[in-house]
C-alpha cells in the first residue's frame, strides 16, 4: 500500500535521509569543532547525558502540559478542534492531542517521541490565523508526526525555540524536514495563497497580513544574486521564509501534488482512524539492534559512575572527622560505629557495574516512559499485555527481574526468535514497534 512517506510516490524532499545520515556521521567532527569554538572539550559522556534527560524531560511534556496548558476539545475552541480532525482524517492517521499555551515564539509546533503525540499551539498566535492558514500549519505538525520527525526534534527543543548550537549540528536536516512538512501543510489547506499568508503571520505576526507576498517572494532574487547572503542559512534551523515560499510554488506543479491532493480529498469524507490495540511485535534483530545501542549508551556512563565512587570512598580519617563533629546526626554516628572504622571502600569491578547499571537504565525508562534509548531508536515500546502504554515500575522490575531468572535457569535460550518471550509473559509486559500499528 502507498503511504505518504514511502514507495515511489514519497512526500519526503528527495535527499531527506541521506541528510539525516551524514549529519549523524558528521556529529563526531562538529562536536570537536564546536568544543574548539567554545574552549570546552564536549564528551561523548555529556552527549549521551544530555540526550537520556531530553528523553526523561519530553516524557514528561504531556504532564506539564495538563497542568499548565488548555486542552483543545469540541467544546473549547472547537474550530480549532475540526480542524485537527479533518487534516488527521486526510491523512488516515490518529488525531494527536491538541494543547494552546503561552508561547510568544513558536506559533505551532508537534511534539513526542512515542505515543500520545501532542500539537502545540501559541496562544498569542491562534487568533491571528484564519481557518485556511492554520489548516497549513496544524497539517506541517500532522506531516512532521507522521514522518517520525518528531522522535527526534523533541530531543533537540522540547518547545520548537531554535538554539544556535543545535543549529549548527543538525541544521541541514531540520531545514530539509521543514520543507517535507511544507507538503502535508499544502495539501491539507489546498491553496498555496494560504499557505503563503501561515507563513508571512508565523514570521512577522500581525503584520504579515500587511505584507506584499508578491514583493517577499521576489526577494530571493537578491538572495541568488549574492552567494554570501545565502551563508546566513546554515546557522539556521529553518529555511528562509523566501525559499519556503519558492519551494510550494514548484511543488504546487508537480504532478506529485495533483496525485496527493486526490487522495487527501478522497479521505476527507473517510471515518477518524482511531487507536488500534493490535500491535506489530518486535522480531529478534530489532531486539537486539535495540539491545546493542543500550549497552553502547551505557558503556558512556559507566565511566562517569567509577569517578562518582572514587569520590564517594571514605577512609577511617574520615570517619573519625565525621564521628567527632558535633553535627552529625545520631543516626549517622550508629553506621560509623557500625562499621568499625578502618578502610572502608565499596567497589564493584567493570562488569558488575556495567550490568548494574544497565538494570536502572533501563528500569528506570521503561517505567516513565516505555523506551530505553535504544528502543528508541530502533522505533520500539514496551507496554502492558492488555495494552496500556503505561508500563509503571512495578511491571518494569518484573519485566527485567524475569528476564535475569530466565537467563539463570537456561529457560528462553531456544525460543529466541519468538515474538512474545517467556519473560514477556509472566511480567505481562510486550516490546513492540512504537509506531507501526496495525489498521
Amino acid at each position: 500500500m502507498t503511504t505518504l512517506f514511502t514507495g515511489r510516490e514519497s512526500l519526503r524532499v528527495r535527499g531527506e535521509r541521506a541528510t539525516f545520515v551524514l549529519t549523524l556521521c558528521s556529529l563526531p567532527v562538529t562536536v570537536l569543532l564546536l568544543g574548539w569554538l567554545l574552549q570546552h572539550q564536549v564528551s561523548w559522556q555529556e552527549i549521551v547525558l544530555l540526550l537520556l534527560g531530553a528523553m526523561i524531560y519530553v516524557s514528561f511534556a504531556r504532564g506539564r502540559l495538563l497542568g499548565g496548558g488548555l486542552r483543545i476539545h469540541a467544546g473549547q475552541f472547537g474550530h480549532v478542534h475540526v480542524v485537527v480532525d479533518d487534516c488527521a482524517r486526510m491523512m488516515r492517521m490518529p488525531t494527536p492531542h491538541v494543547f494552546i499555551r503561552d508561547d510568544p515564539f513558536v506559533p505551532v509546533v508537534g511534539i513526542g517521541i512515542g505515543d500520545p503525540y501532542a500539537i502545540v499551539i501559541s496562544a498569542q498566535y491562534v487568533e491571528h490565523f484564519q481557518p485556511d492558514e492554520l489548516r497549513f500549519l496544524i497539517g506541517r505538525e500532522l506531516g512532521h508526526i507522521a514522518s517520525g520527525h518528531t522522535r527526534f526534534t523533541s530531543l533537540l527543543s522540547s518547545n520548537g525555540r531554535e538554539n544556535g548550537v543545535i543549529a549548527v549540528a543538525f541544521g541541514a536536516w531540520l531545514r530539509r524536514i521543514d520543507y517535507t512538512a511544507d507538503r502535508i501543510g499544502l495539501l491539507c489547506c489546498g491553496s498555496l495563497d494560504a499557505a503563503m499568508r501561515a507563513i508571512a503571520v508565523s514570521a512577522f505576526g500581525s503584520v504579515g497580513r500587511r505584507v506584499d507576498l508578491g514583493a517577499f517572494a521576489g526577494q530571493l532574487k537578491e538572495l541568488h544574486a549574492e552567494p554570501s547572503l545565502r551563508m546566513a542559512e546554515w546557522t539556521a534551523s529553518t529555511p528562509y521564509a523566501t525559499n519556503r515560499i519558492a519551494a510550494l510554488h514548484r511543488f504546487a506543479r508537480d504532478p506529485l501534488y495533483q496525485t496527493w491532493a486526490q487522495r487527501f480529498a478522497q479521505n476527507a469524507g473517510a471515518p477518524p482512524v482511531g487507536e488500534s490495540h493490535e500491535r506489530v511485535y518486535a522480531s529478534f534483530w530489532r531486539r537486539m539492534g535495540a539491545f546493542f545501542v543500550d549497552v553502547l549508551v551505557i558503556q558512556t556512563l559507566v565511566p562517569a559512575a567509577q569517578a562518582l565512587q572514587t569520590k564517594l570512598t571514605f577512609t577511617d580519617v574520615d570517619m573519625k572527622k565525621l564521628a567527632a563533629d558535633p553535627n552529625t546526626p545520631a543516626w549517622l554516628n550508629g553506621v560509623l560505629h557500625a562499621l568499625g572504622g578502618g578502610h572502608t571502600r565499596v567497589t564493584f569491578n567493570n562488569d558488575t557495574l556495567l550490568w548494574l547499571a544497565f538494570g536502572v537504565y533501563a528500569i528506570v525508562l521503561v517505567a516513565l516512559i516505555g523506551q530505553t534509548f535504544g528502543m528508541m531508536v530502533l522505533d520500539l515500546r514496551v507496554i502492558r499485555a492488555n495494552h496500556d502504554p503505561r508500563v509503571g515500575f512495578a511491571r518494569s522490575i518484573a519485566r527485567y527481574v524475569s528476564l535475569v531468572a530466565g537467563m539463570i535457569v537456561f529457560i528462553g535460550w531456544f525460543t529466541m526468535f519468538r515474538r512474545i518471550q517467556p519473560y514477556e509473559k509472566w511480567s505481562r509486559t510486550r516490546l513492540v514497534s512504537g509506531s507501526a500499528a496495525i489498521r
